[in-house]
């Protein structure tokens, strides 16, 4: 692949004209009606908010990241101009059944680390997260987010996308469905009465994200690990200060704390892939976030989910 993270991933995108600068949209409402409406039209562009109001230019929001193949197709490192349906439907068959996992690199320091908010000095809504739906419980900073948790009984570590709600300046919602993989991490923990360590990444690269959505990769085996082997070369990850749990050296915005047994707030609604308030309003376990790193100028990755069609079922 040509590109090492969301930033030179957006310049290639940029140099097809499929990347759009837009100023001024508020989180209230605009930036998740603009979303809604480009998962509704094919062919639309890749945006990134900018100058949103009540917050200092550079605090981003990007969205649409693969709503058109031949952005998926610079995602998957192959020639936009090759992005058919059948061209990319080869490519996934080969990485589900040649694919060599290849485990990530640990490096001392990156990009993520350009800033480190700790303490009581966090405050999650210094971050332009939007409330994506009409009816929503709240802001959701991860609908595209990237959970990371690492299994009690081994060295298994896993990457989810669950949804993530403000609930407090320091307090981070995290609704996983019943069965998934982080689910059953965070009962291991639980179980023995401890904290569950997580980071939370929500502005990773568009591969990455997949990676943790991701409905085919077994039980046992890192997305960290199948995303090496898509890129055929290692990710770069530092081990968190706090939990030793990997970060993606190039992420924008990485939020590391502990979920406490019997800690738990109320969640939701938020608008689902089904076209409905999903879930309801959920009691659940609460992250409390310790520390933040973040880039220079950070972006949010949303992918909020709706009404098909979405950016996630575009092939």
């Amino acid at each position: 692949m040509s590109w090492n993270d969301l930033r030179e991933w957006m310049t290639e995108v940029d140099s097809l004209g499929e990347l759009c600068l837009v100023e001024g949209a508020s989180w209230q409402e605009d930036i998740g009606h603009i979303t809604e409406m480009l998962d509704h039209n094919a062919g639309a562009p890749c945006v990134l908010f900018d100058r949103i109001p009540d917050y200092e230019p550079g605090r981003r929001v990007i969205v649409n990241c693969n709503g058109t193949r031949r952005r998926q197709a610079i995602t998957l490192g192959m020639p936009p101009e090759a992005a058919s349906h059948h061209a990319l439907m080869e490519r996934w068959r080969g990485i589900l059944n040649q694919l060599k996992p290849l485990g990530p690199e640990t490096v001392k320091d990156g990009p993520v680390m350009e800033n480190v908010v700790e303490g009581d000095d966090v405050d999650l809504e210094r971050f332009p997260a939007p409330q994506w739906h009409p009816k929503d419980g709240g802001r959701f900073l991860g609908t595209a987010s990237v959970n990371i948790m690492r299994d009690p009984d081994s060295n298994w570590v896993n990457l989810g996308t669950y949804r993530n709600q403000i609930l407090g300046r320091r307090r981070l919602g995290i609704w996983i469905s019943p069965g998934k993989h982080g689910r059953l991490i965070r009962g291991s923990y639980f179980e023995r009465g401890e904290r569950c360590p997580v980071v939370v990444v929500v502005g990773s690269d568009p591969l990455l994200f997949w990676s943790a959505c991701a409905e085919g990769i077994p039980y046992g085996l890192g997305e960290l690990d199948w995303a090496g082997g898509v890129r055929q070369r290692p990710v770069e990850v530092i081990e968190g200060p706090l939990t030793g749990l990997p970060i993606p050296a190039t992420a924008e915005i990485a939020l590391e704390g502990f979920m406490t047994p019997g800690l738990e707030q109320v969640e939701g609604p938020y608008g689902e892939w089904t076209g409905y308030y999903a879930s309801g309003t959920p009691t659940v376990p609460v992250i409390e976030v310790e520390a933040v790193y973040h880039r220079d100028d950070p972006i949010i990755v949303g992918c909020p989910q709706g009404k098909p069609p979405h950016e996630d079922n575009q092939f």
